[in-house]
């Protein structure tokens, strides 16, 4: 299948979360057309903006050859994401999976699952995330289903076998996801659970145990149990791991070795998920079954309290003697180093150390003492060189230093954040003729990069890119990450060297870490390098997970809500990369750009941002009541007649809304806001032959639109005293309203007079909204002085702070800055 295709699949399949109704549009050189910035015109006349939108799908600019053309720059090429083997398939599978239509033939599910697999299985690079899990299991339990051949002509090669599945499980036990697990664990439990069936299956059938390992494919059936295990507690599922431990030692009792090695798995699950109760109530289960307190558990129990700063139990669970007189791990002694100095126990770690260099111990031990020695001790390199000297002088069997006790040095070094002190350690190797190792490289490339030495970094990449240094193929990605990172988090960053890096990863066939992409994308937005933010997604996210694209997502949402460092122009662009690359964008995410964009003035862009959410196919991504009323409440705050029509024909032919009083409240205001005070009126006459009826916001919005249509003080009255003959209790905003709709058909006396009894009437006096209300809806000049000089004599406290607010010069007069805040 093409990438393209596939690509426009898998956007469709994020953008419904497993929805998938059909692709969205490829995004071709023609999209990105549509990421020039939209013509901004003046605001002097109030004409309303050229709306940015996309061009026609089938727009073509005509064909022109010259001869001068010849030598013109060829058009950039997009690039295309390569998308990993099988993984068309499993994406196809979904597809018809959810709109309930044929799969393909079994023989080609079969292939596709397997090839996503083995790929995931040598695959080094790419994590094996939730989304992906998801789909795995989504079609393997459609393999596994009686129903997946209907044709009933299946074959050996369209059968998953032993390999096949034991490989998944092996995927999915050592690649666990960065984010959510909920699809690994059930992927574990369906593959393990199908292995176990064969199996039982095969033993009822009355065959030998040899017989059944040769078509298992392993002599010890017992190991996918452990990759189950590894898998569970990789993944959040140590309690469930616990739970399948116990009826495995119920079966197999006399298998005490093999016990033993789950038990430490279970038991390190549990401390990585924090949960202590369990953890002590397993390990009181595994003391009377006999197990022994040896090093690794040792070392659980230890890290478990150390990293909690827990001081009494850290002692005790380290203290405690371990079986057989062995020697405590590396790791632990490493942990208490570190816990020692969080809490002040540099006492109590001193003979700790001390006992340790005093009991001849290994390589990995020194390495250790080397740290404690730099961190702890505060020693520095003369004082280190003394030590390894101390150390090669044990005999003859002593150990001597090597690449990884320069890396624990040199790790150490940056742990107290001293870049000298790393370097002068890197120096230290060299003296003691110490080869480096590529990790040795990638340490300096940290703490070089920690010092803002983007120089030296490269110098040291350069030597990975000439095949100076070998790395394992992805021990360099974390600091090359962080490199990119650091590239882009300057004010003017160098793209050259940036692109450089990123298409040496791209000919990897890396994948860069979601918090790298934003970097790159947000600094591609700021210098107007639309192109590379277009290859970065298409490359990357093609691979993320849910999670992952939220997360560039957001970054996204936040740079185009940006209103002080980002221009509307490059704010739109933005959006529109967000909305080509990220269809899956929620409802709530877009009316918070929709909001953006009405902040920003343009309420063109803002209602194409809601009319690009009401064309979503998939129901739960369209518009509800809610997000219409806060539409043409931003236009009832930033008026454009050209998009309240299109908003307001949007609603008429959408048959999930139902209009209410807060619909026709929104709509009132809008067309109000918009100059058209008449059919503002038709709504209200709506609302009071609706069963709702009106509510203080109905009444409100009316008196406004009465105080903007030529003589509307007419119907105002005609409400108030219905209001009156109710005898309702009448807001402040809504007094104020309608002193607004009589003082705007210049009835100056009257309104006077409404004011001066508003005690009598409503029960409260005047405030600061008031007086400026009716002020501002005088027509004429004149009227304004009068009034004026009438409310400073009558209300002088009052008037004198609306005085505070300040005044402006409109086309309709004088007005003071008040904000009238109306909500439908």
């Amino acid at each position: 299948m093409p990438s393209h295709l596939t690509r426009n699949v898998y956007l469709g399949l994020l953008a419904r979360h497993g929805l998938l109704l059909r692709p969205c549009p490829a995004l071709s050189r023609r999209h990105v057309s549509a990421l020039s910035r939209p013509r901004v015109r003046s605001r002097l006349n109030h004409a309303p903006h050229a709306p940015p939108s996309l061009p026609p799908p089938m727009a073509r600019r005509p064909s022109r050859r010259t001869f001068f053309g010849i030598f013109q720059k060829p058009p950039r090429m997009l690039k295309e994401p390569e998308i990993e083997p099988g993984y068309d398939v499993l994406l196809a599978y979904r597809k018809v999976e959810v709109e309930s239509a044929r799969p393909a033939p079994r023989s080609e599910l079969v292939r596709g699952w397997r090839q996503f697999i083995q790929h995931k299985r040598k695959d080094e690079l790419r994590p094996f995330n939730s989304t992906q899990a998801l789909l795995v299991v989504g079609l393997l339990r459609h393999l596994l289903s009686p129903d997946s051949d209907p044709d009933g002509v299946t074959t050996t090669d369209d059968d998953l076998t032993f390999a096949d599945l034991r490989a998944a499980l092996w995927v999915t036990a050592t690649k666990p996801p960065r984010h959510t697990a909920e699809h690994h664990l059930e992927l574990a439990q369906l593959l393990y659970g199908e292995i176990e069936r064969r199996i039982q299956h095969m033993r009822e059938l009355g065959f030998d145990e040899d017989v059944i390992r040769d078509a298992a494919g392993t002599r010890d059936l017992t190991n996918d149990f452990e990759l189950l295990l590894t898998a569970l507690t990789q993944c959040g599922g140590s309690l469930e791991a616990s739970r399948r431990l116990a009826e495995f030692r119920r079966r197999e009792p006399r298998m005490v070795q093999r016990i033993r090695s789950c038990w430490t798995i279970v038991l390190r699950g549990l401390a990585e998920e924090g949960r202590e109760q369990d953890l002590l109530r397993e390990w009181e289960a595994a003391e009377k079954a006999k197990m022994e307190y040896m090093p690794p558990v040792h070392e659980i129990m230890t890290t478990f309290y150390a990293r909690r700063d827990r001081v009494d139990e850290t002692k005790r669970w380290f203290e405690k003697p371990v079986h057989g007189g062995w020697r405590r791990s590396p790791k632990a002694y490493a942990e208490v180093m570190r816990f020692a100095l969080r809490n002040g126990e540099k006492k109590w770690l001193q003979p700790v150390f001390e006992q340790l260099i005093n009991s001849n111990p290994k390589k990995e031990w020194w390495d250790v003492i080397f740290q404690w020695a730099v961190l702890v001790m505060d020693k520095g390199v003369e004082d280190i060189k003394d030590m390894i000297g101390v150390m090669v002088r044990q005999g003859k069997d002593a150990p001597r230093p090597g690449a990884s006790t320069i890396d624990s040095l040199v790790a150490a070094a940056i742990e107290k954040k001293n870049p000298y002190l790393a370097e002068r350690f890197v120096s230290l190797g060299a003296e003691l003729k110490i080869a480096p190792r590529a990790s040795t490289y990638l340490l300096q490339m940290d703490y070089r990069l920690d010092a803002r030495d983007f120089g030296g970094v490269q110098a040291i990449y350069d030597k990975f890119l000439r095949g100076d240094v070998a790395a394992r193929q992805d021990e360099d990605l974390p600091v090359v990450n962080k490199y990119l990172r650091a590239l882009c988090s300057v004010p003017e960053p160098d793209f050259g060297r940036i692109l450089d890096v990123t298409a040496d990863l791209e000919s990897r066939h890396a994948t860069l870490e979601p918090e790298t992409v934003v970097a790159l994308c947000m600094a591609f937005l700021r210098s107007d390098n639309q192109y590379d933010v277009i290859d970065t997604l298409s490359v990357h996210t093609i691979s993320y997970s849910l999670e992952e694209r939220a997360q560039v997502r957001r970054a996204f949402i936040d740079y185009i809500l940006d209103r002080r460092g980002v221009s509307t122009a490059r704010a739109w662009d933005g959006y529109q990369l967000l909305r080509q690359f990220f269809p899956e964008t929620e409802p709530e995410e877009r009316l918070r750009l929709m909001e953006g964009f009405f902040a920003r003035r343009r309420p063109d862009m803002a209602a194409y941002v809601f009319g690009h959410m009401r064309a979503q196919e998939n129901p739960a991504q369209r518009p509800t009541a809610d997000m219409y009323v806060a539409c043409l409440e931003g236009l009832g705050r930033c008026p454009d007649p050209e998009s309240l029509r299109m908003v307001h024909n949007m609603l008429k032919m959408d048959t999930s809304i139902q209009l209410d009083t807060r619909l026709y409240n929104a709509l009132m205001m809008a067309y109000a806001a918009n100059e058209e005070p008449d059919v503002a009126i038709e709504f209200w006459r709506d609302i009071t032959h609706s069963a709702e009826g009106p509510s203080y916001s109905s009444l409100a919005i009316v008196f406004w639109a009465c105080e903007l249509q030529p003589y509307g003080d007419r119907t105002a009255r005609q409400i108030w005293q219905k209001v009156q003959r109710m005898d309702l209790e009448v807001p402040p905003e809504v007094f104020w309203a309608y002193c607004g709709a009589i003082a705007g058909s210049g009835h100056l006396d009257e309104v006077t007079r409404l004011i001066r009894g508003m005690e009598a009437s409503v029960g409260y006096g005047p405030g600061l909204m008031t007086l400026g209300v009716t002020y501002n809806a005088l027509p004429r000049e004149d009227q304004k002085e009068q009034f004026e000089t009438w409310a400073r004599a009558e209300y002088p406290d009052i008037w004198a702070q609306l005085e505070k607010k300040g005044r402006k010069e409109t086309i309709m007069g004088t007005k003071f800055n008040i904000v009238r805040d109306m909500k439908a």
